[in-house]
């Protein structure tokens, strides 16, 4: 199974990742200077969990990595350390397929706890920035919003043998492909 022909699939999913790197990429124009994240800063970049529709995508971009490079992954997972199976050398093998909690990581995000309104990004970046006006937010109600109907639409668009979890660790996402063989028709 290949992402080409599911990528009908998926293609909701791709335009979500491209409205937020665009996003992304106006916060890091607006503010110059104000990002530390770069190569090498992985403090957050613990193993998470996904959705289906993530895990799907995650998993065939990890088919097209090099022999090489799936095996230093493999031989990760097996050590089973605290750090995101996908960070070797401090940089992860498949930046440019992250999910979205990796991509909106150390950026301003607007949230609600409780009834109290809150921004929270990595103390690292936007050393100085004691505001943002509501453009340089991303509501991560309203993107957990957008990701759950995408993934509900992928869901509903596949048939499975048997049922999938809600949450996929990154770990099982690398070879989902490879395993639903047979379990799920995309």
């Amino acid at each position: 199974m290949n992402l080409d022909c599911q990528s009908h699939l998926l293609k909701n999913y791709f335009d979500l990742l491209n409205r937020v790197d665009a996003h992304i990429q106006q916060v890091e124009k607006n503010y110059p200077g104000k990002i530390a994240c770069k190569k090498g800063c992985d403090s957050c970049c613990r193993p998470i969990n996904l959705f289906p529709v993530e895990a799907v995508a995650l998993s065939a971009a990890f088919g097209k990595l090099d022999k090489f490079s799936k095996e230093l992954v493999m031989a990760g997972l097996e050590k089973k350390a605290k750090d995101c199976p996908l960070l070797i050398n401090r940089q992860c093998l498949l930046y440019g397929a992250r999910p979205i909690i990796c991509r909106t990581h150390g950026y301003p995000l607007y949230f609600k706890k409780k009834i109290k309104s809150m921004v929270d990004f990595c103390p690292k970046n936007f050393k100085g920035v004691t505001s943002f006006p509501r453009e340089a937010l991303l509501d991560l109600e309203q993107l957990n919003i957008l990701l759950t109907a995408i993934n509900k639409q992928f869901l509903v668009s596949i048939e499975t043998t048997k049922p999938i979890a809600d949450r996929i660790p990154v770990s099982k996402a690398l070879g989902l492909l490879d395993e639903i063989k047979g379990d799920w028709f995309l």
